[in-house]
């Protein structure tokens, strides 16, 4: 993300580390991918089209709120309540499901709006990160660590809990905050010193290799681990396997986080014209990029690629079409409004 919520202050040195410019590109391009491949992924007996699916859900929301939480600022005892950075997050939500509501009003589409429900939009996230800020002032004096191994716990423990859900997105609140906690827990410069080793390098790419493969071969591994990759699901999805939900979770922790740092291994450290730059942007395209998605929707876009070519081709097309869609909420013009909303977070 943009703004405030990647603090300048975290980084220890005078010159800025477009590691994480091009690591936030990546995220929000898988994002955008994720959101757009789930369209044909979730009626698919493809392995391409699930296999690219499961490929990007387990890593992007995971490293999306793990690089937000390893730029936010700093608190100790006297830190205030970032109040305004909060009322940001949740004005940006607001802005983001009325302006869904009235793209759907002006495609005629089937209008559906709930308060309390999360799931009709992608706004979710805007409010998960004003929670997420609101717990880290909450437990400011409390050692990271253990903050980090309760997240765990509960979110391992909060699939049994049939009352959370996509009401106030609880679900996916509890069940990505551990990212979050362990980014916050990081320092940035180390970090960077780290994933610059060789010879992780060398083994993140491996990892890379292997985890795509078994994602596009196991019909099983889908299966199990789609629902759990969502962050939305209670342990019902499991079926079967309900009783083991708690240590089917904990591997879905397991493979984003090794997934997700073998990726950041693979990233460069270097300038990248105009994709650094991009990677400044990502709350503006998170905001823009569903109206896309929801115009091709309502054009029968996805039925009719989906009807004229064969699989790998309609996947291909498909995330083309998001990259393309990413690159064009990156513009200028579409930095209203959340410019003018993280503005007003950062004065807090």
């Amino acid at each position: 993300m943009s703004g405030y919520a990647f603090s300048s202050e975290r980084y220890l040195t005078s010159q800025r580390i477009y590691l994480y410019d091009n690591i936030k590109f990546l995220a929000i391009l898988l994002v955008v991918m994720g959101h757009f491949i789930d369209v044909i992924a979730a009626h698919s007996s493809d392995n391409w089209a699930r296999g690219i699916f499961l490929t990007i859900y387990s890593v992007h929301m995971p490293l999306f709120i793990f690089i937000s939480g390893l730029f936010f600022k700093p608190m100790d005892k006297s830190s205030k309540f970032p109040k305004q950075r909060v009322i940001s997050f949740v004005l940006i939500g607001i802005a983001m499901r009325i302006a869904y509501l009235l793209l759907d009003l002006m495609l005629g589409n089937a209008v559906k709006y709930s308060v309390f429900d999360m799931y009709d939009t992608f706004a979710w996230f805007m409010w998960a990160m004003a929670v997420f800020n609101a717990i880290i002032w909450l437990f400011r004096e409390y050692n990271t660590k253990v903050l980090l191994v309760l997240s765990l716990l509960i979110g391992c423990a909060a699939g049994y809990d049939s009352f959370l859900g996509d009401k106030f997105a609880l679900m996916r609140i509890t069940v990505f905050l551990p990212f979050f906690i362990a980014g916050y827990m990081i320092n940035p410069e180390k970090l960077t010193q780290l994933l610059s080793n060789r010879i992780l390098k060398l083994a993140a790419f491996f990892i890379v290799i292997g985890f795509i493969f078994v994602f596009f071969k196991s019909q099983t591994v889908y299966n199990i681990f789609r629902p759990m990759f969502t962050g939305r699901h209670d342990f019902t999805s499991l079926k079967d396997l309900y009783n083991l939900g708690f240590l089917v979770r904990l591997a879905s922790y397991l493979i984003s986080g090794v997934f997700g740092f073998s990726i950041m291994c693979l990233v460069v450290n270097v300038k990248i014209p105009f994709i650094s730059a991009i990677g400044t942007k990502t709350i503006q395209i998170y905001f823009w990029h569903k109206l896309f998605l929801s115009v091709l929707i309502s054009w029968n876009y996805f039925d009719v690629i989906s009807a004229g070519f064969n699989e790998p081709v309609t996947s291909i097309i498909i995330i083309l079409t998001a990259v393309a869609v990413t690159f064009i909420c990156s513009v200028p013009i579409f930095s209203f409004p959340t410019k003018q909303l993280l503005a007003f977070g950062k004065s807090s």
